[in-house]
């Protein structure tokens, strides 16, 4: 019997410089059944010079920016797998990752979603003065409930629901709050899966004042586990 197949969804918005390293980050794994999905979010750079280069070895769609939400929402309307996983256009798998996660799956059927560790690192291009500036912890891994490190089935994703399109630094943790809230069978592995590249325009970065939006993702949660207590009285 072959294997399940898994499609990887790469969103990617003026994100050239590093996009390559990423989607070959996806194909030097060692999972015999992938198909790599990118979604050109509106892009003005060279993205699709670059795509170009990769001719028919991955899928690539454009659409107007949107947000990464909504690229990732588009490349699941595109993706064939019976197993989905992302990869945000500025990081790099670890080799290996998705042979890994897949064992949990064979090793747990009634599993439905794992995650790991990441490790970020300062994109080597960055001037020493400007990385000093930076608050970043380097020198150890980080559990990770974000869409960089699952691998999910596809039937609980579309349990979960879309990404918000309306989030910009609070779309995984309101995504991964409705995993919660849907009892989803989850796994954290303690090893490290992705290597999550700190730069200049790192969304956490360029959008820092938007802290307030989490808060209201927080909240929102909160009131939907009450809502839920309530209904169960």
């Amino acid at each position: 019997m072959s294997a399940p197949l898994i499609s990887v969804i790469i969103p990617t918005y003026n994100c050239a410089h590093y996009l390559g390293d990423a989607i070959e980050s996806a194909f030097s794994q060692d999972y015999p059944r992938l198909e790599i999905i990118v979604v050109d979010d509106g892009s003005t750079d060279d993205t699709a010079t670059l795509l170009a280069t990769f001719g028919e070895r991955l899928r690539k769609t454009h659409q107007s920016n949107g947000g990464i939400g909504s690229a990732r929402n588009t490349g699941l309307t595109l993706a064939s797998g019976e197993f989905i996983a992302y990869l945000d256009a500025d990081d790099l798998y670890v080799p290996g990752k998705l042979t890994r996660q897949m064992a949990c799956f064979d090793a747990d059927p009634e599993l439905e979603c794992v995650q790991g560790q990441l490790i970020q690192f300062v994109s080597p291009e960055l001037d020493a003065d400007f990385a000093a500036t930076l608050a970043v912890d380097t020198s150890r891994p980080l559990a990770a409930p974000m869409a960089s490190t699952t691998l999910i089935k596809r039937q609980a994703l579309e349990r979960v629901g879309p990404w918000s399109t309306e989030l910009t630094v609070g779309t995984d943790l309101d995504w991964y709050a409705r995993v919660q809230e849907k009892l989803v069978k989850c796994l954290m592995l303690d090893e490290v899966l992705l290597h999550r590249r700190v730069h200049r325009t790192n969304t956490n970065l360029v959008h820092a004042a938007d802290k307030n939006e989490r808060l209201h993702v927080i909240k929102a949660m909160l009131d939907r586990r009450r809502a839920q207590q309530r209904d169960t009285q």
